[in-house]
């Protein structure tokens, strides 16, 4: 009875400092809930009606934003997320907590599914009189013309290439001063020689870990940046992977146009297997904002591997994760043998144009041509044309916090898919229509 007085005594006052603390911490919340339509049509490119694929659902996601403020210099962040991508109908969601450290094959597979809440970054934020510290698990997108700020759409079409803002752990240190601000930090990728299953006795070193350096400088015109990336890959049982990594991006404005570019180059090396990587990149825009509107135009160039015979893999990263700017071939497409999302070995080109009817009707169309860079690994003869594609689409702001989005793309195939695929092949269609309430 004693022992029961004394943990009641003890909840008692635990819950005493919490309310206390709570009390004296600032709170903030964010966070949007969307409902998203899609009509997917042939997405395996037949040549036969009888033959097509066709697909039409609603999916879901929650998502919540909160920070703690307990001191105008303390921050900690949590992100929250439930029914990401919860097909209704279905009890299916997936996670964002993936390549948990101590778990067999580190996420190999991690297709996991849960409807409960998710907290996919969480994250504080120590600022002092010499720069900010971040520690936790936080967004991954650095470099280019995402720190720019440049390259969001406002109909998710976004031309953010070679990035991805995909969860990562992370400790970072940010600093600025007039015009040059500049970021460096370690990140913890995978994590494996803690686990005595994995690593009994503790003999190997199976883990992978990046050190990055990003300078940034603002001008009158535009900004400059430069990201820098050295990584360690031990993970892999007897085999060694090293690599560096260089991105710097430019964006100037001259009154109602501006000039984006961004590069990046990899080049590392397999120890033990002896094998060379490298990777290459380059991105260029050019956009008139003509009061009403943006009218643009893109190229993007993902290297491929042109020998597959030699030691030297090349094209080892893509376009990115957020590089949407057509439909069906960059976003949704993935579904069939479309799939250029995050993908190297390619080059495209198109233009785009978002027009404000008025301030709550935005009109969007785009079109773009795309080809392979290197068809060796699909077989011998193979066209390199890929296809091109157009898209229409709208944004309506229903109400302040309420938005509608509906976009049409149609995928004309080039012959790659026919010889590839060796038959003739079909145009791919797709319909997404958005709703979403953000707070």
């Amino acid at each position: 009875m004693k022992k029961i007085v004394v943990f009641c005594l003890a909840m008692l006052l635990v819950f005493s400092f919490v309310t206390l603390a709570a009390a004296e911490t600032k709170v903030d919340f964010s966070g949007y809930y969307r409902v998203r339509g899609f009509y997917n049509n042939n997405f395996n490119l037949a040549n036969d009606s009888d033959n097509e694929s066709k697909s039409s659902y609603f999916d879901q996601r929650f998502r919540l934003g909160v920070k703690l403020r307990p001191a105008d210099n303390l921050v900690m962040n949590l992100n929250l997320q439930a029914l990401k991508d919860n097909k209704w109908g279905t009890q299916a969601s997936g996670l964002t907590w993936k390549n948990k450290p101590g778990t067999l094959g580190n996420g190999a597979g991690d297709a996991e599914y849960n409807s409960s809440f998710e907290v996919y970054r969480a994250y504080m934020q120590v600022k002092t009189g010499f720069g900010q510290f971040d520690l936790g698990r936080m967004s991954a997108g650095t470099g280019g013309l995402a720190l720019a700020g440049y390259g969001a759409s406002p109909i998710g079409a976004d031309r953010c290439p070679f990035d991805n803002e995909g969860p990562r752990h992370r400790i970072k240190y940010t600093m600025s001063s007039g015009p040059f601000w500049m970021t460096a930090g370690y990140d913890k990728f995978i994590e494996k020689d803690s686990d005595p299953a994995l690593n009994p006795g503790g003999e190997q070193e199976l883990d992978q870990d990046g050190i990055f350096i990003l300078p940034k400088y603002t001008f009158s015109n535009g900004s400059v940046n430069l990201l820098f990336v050295y990584n360690i890959n031990n993970s892999v049982p007897g085999e060694k992977i090293k690599f560096y990594l260089i991105n710097p991006g430019l964006r100037m404005v001259f009154g109602q146009f501006s000039i984006n570019t961004e590069f990046q180059y990899m080049s590392g090396d397999m120890d033990v297997a002896d094998v060379d990587l490298e990777g290459l990149g380059f991105y260029f825009d050019a956009n008139w904002n003509y009061g009403q509107g943006e009218l643009g135009a893109w190229y993007l160039w993902v290297q491929g591997d042109d020998d597959l015979a030699d030691n030297k893999r090349k094209g080892m990263f893509g376009s990115g994760v957020d590089f949407c700017p057509l439909l069906l071939a960059y976003d949704i497409g993935g579904l069939g043998v479309l799939d250029l999302n995050n993908a190297a070995n390619h080059w495209s080109l198109g233009m785009w144009l978002d027009h404000n009817i008025t301030e709550k009707l935005l009109l969007h169309a785009a079109v773009g041509y795309i080809k392979m860079n290197e068809t060796k690994a699909y077989g011998a003869n193979i066209d390199n044309n890929y296809g091109s594609e157009f898209d229409l689409g709208l944004v309506y702001k229903i109400h302040e916090n309420l938005t509608y989005e509906a976009l049409f793309g149609y995928f004309m195939a080039g012959d790659f898919h026919k010889d590839a695929l060796g038959t003739d092949v079909g145009n791919a269609m797709a319909f997404r229509h958005v709703l979403t309430m953000s707070f």
